[in-house]
């Protein structure tokens, strides 16, 4: 028998649906969608854990229908399924079903994150926070669920509010990396610069190879006159990895604003005879290499990185300079055309650097204006 559905009624009341196909019968009760919404949102699918953690509830029925349906038919385990599901919902499902949500012991809790996420990027930040109330209540990954609790407080203007919560994931988890990153640029943010490094000093301890903090630490002591702090994290950052060119690039900006101008010398005469190991590093390399005239290196590193990675073909802009230099106006004026046609912000993203080593006439030559 296939496709036939069956409608059962108990005292009147219709309770479940029987719905049988290729003669598999399934018994659809008002739970179901809840089952699959905390199978989708609280396991990630995962039927075993839940089934560990909810055997003998009244979601276990659901569960097992759940699982049955998938073998079956397609997008079962989906948000189409179950959604809408609010806040209100949630949790007269749970008091319907006679669980809690501290029995979800065994849940990633990967969909029920993106949910708040969504909800708090719609800007419905009381919703979000009412779902994360219920993991702070149930103490489900305190640590991590405060951070996120403080990350939609700061989003929504409450930075206080938001402040106080991530240091209480902290206290929870003292190498909770990503909470330290975030109060470092939610102080940096405010202009709190001294706070800000504090925390990114302590992200660094963590996690030494987060290059990006770096840059940002030493903008904070800069920002805060602390030069002398801020050359140290540079060469830290150097010491990590010193074929990192941009890091090397600050260091020079921050020698030369504390008077270490020999130092500054010396280290942009290093940059000068090197060679970019990495693609960000390619365009503050060719500034130092068109400063010192040496314009074919670029087109020659230029072509190998396009080459080796086709990608990076925005890239083949700084080579505009080099064919300009050597009077290949048509090459450059085809690169021109190439991005100005169809990417029209990498070409724009440029004006600055043919401003400052092209002069008028040669940048009308080639088309620019």
């Amino acid at each position: 028998m296939r496709g036939i559905l069956l409608v059962t009624e108990r005292g009147g009341t219709m309770n479940y649906i029987m719905l049988t196909w290729e003669g598999q019968s399934y018994e659809i009760d008002l739970l179901l969608p809840f089952a699959i919404a905390v199978l989708d949102l609280v396991y990630d699918g995962d039927y075993p854990a839940m089934k560990g953690d909810l055997s003998g509830t009244k979601l276990e029925k659901g569960l097992d229908t759940a699982r049955k349906l998938s073998e079956q038919f397609e997008s079962v385990v989906s948000p189409i399924v179950y959604s809408p599901i609010e806040f209100p919902e949630f949790v007269e499902y749970l008091k319907e079903a006679e669980v809690s949500f501290s029995q979800f012991r065994h849940g990633s809790f990967c969909g029920y994150r993106d949910k708040v996420m969504s909800l708090a990027d719609k800007e419905r930040y009381d919703d979000a926070q009412s779902f994360l109330d219920l993991m702070i209540d149930a103490e489900v990954d305190s640590a991590a669920t405060m951070e996120l609790k403080g990350t939609i407080y700061i989003e929504a203007g409450e930075v206080n509010k938001g402040i106080e919560w991530i240091r209480r994931a902290i206290e929870q988890n003292p190498v909770l990396v990503s909470a330290y990153s975030t109060l470092g640029q939610t102080f940096y943010n405010l202009g709190k610069y001294a706070e800000a490094a504090f925390y990114w000093e302590e992200e660094l301890k963590i996690s030494p190879d987060h290059s990006v903090t770096y840059f940002m630490l030493a903008d904070a002591y800069d920002h805060s006159g602390d030069l002398a702090n801020a050359v140290r994290v540079m060469k830290n950052m150097i010491d990590q990895d010193p074929k990192n060119l941009l890091a090397k690039c600050r260091l020079i900006q921050l020698l030369e604003k504390s008077g270490d101008t020999e130092g500054a010398n010396r280290l942009e005469k290093e940059i000068l005879e090197s060679e970019p190991a990495y693609a960000n590093d390619v365009e503050v390399w060719s500034r130092i290499q068109f400063k010192h005239g040496r314009f074919s290196k670029v087109k020659r590193c230029v072509e190998h990185f396009v080459k080796e990675s086709p990608q990076l073909r925005h890239l083949k802009l700084l080579s505009v300079v080099p064919y300009v230099k050597e009077k290949e106006f048509s090459k450059a004026t085809e690169i021109l055309n190439e991005f100005s046609n169809e990417e029209l912000w990498y070409f724009y993203g440029k004006e600055e650097l043919f401003k400052e080593f092209l002069t008028e006439s040669e940048r009308k030559a080639c088309g620019i204006v």
